[in-house]
């Protein structure tokens, strides 16, 4: 799967703004799985990583910027 550039330059722009459906786009570009869904929980897997955990908002269509700088530190999506 092709990684989506204007995807990145979203989550490195407007980290605010990044949905459910953007995490699970970029994590799964990048070879991560679903591998558990609890509650509002959402943890992705990715053989010899660190797993990827973000919340799935209540009130909000957007995830948590915590969440969203997480992934972009861990995807290095900076570098």
């Amino acid at each position: 799967m092709k990684i989506n550039e204007k995807l990145i330059k979203k989550f490195l722009a407007d980290s605010m703004h990044i949905t459910v459906e953007d995490c699970d786009k970029l994590l799964r570009a990048y070879g991560y799985e679903l591998h558990k869904k609890g509650g509002s929980h959402l943890t992705y897997h990715k053989k010899g990583t660190t797993p990827i955990t973000i919340v799935n908002p209540k009130n909000s269509k957007y995830v948590l910027s915590p969440y969203v700088n997480k992934i972009i530190k861990d995807l290095r999506l900076e570098e």
